[in-house]
């Protein structure tokens, strides 16, 4: 019987981990390029848009 645990190579887990944060990246640039537009203009109208 074995009695060790089951362990992934450090590549692996660092692919899958790059893959996790390129996606949730890509998520965040893909909501930045459809509401960047109505999000600067509510900003500026509250006068906070110099934060860009």
């Amino acid at each position: 019987m074995n009695d060790h645990d089951k362990t992934y190579p450090k590549s692996l887990i660092a692919t899958v981990a790059a893959g996790g944060g390129l996606l949730l990246a890509g998520a965040a640039f893909i909501g930045w390029i459809v509401q960047g537009p109505e999000m600067f203009l509510a900003m500026a109208e509250n006068g906070l848009s110099w934060c860009f």
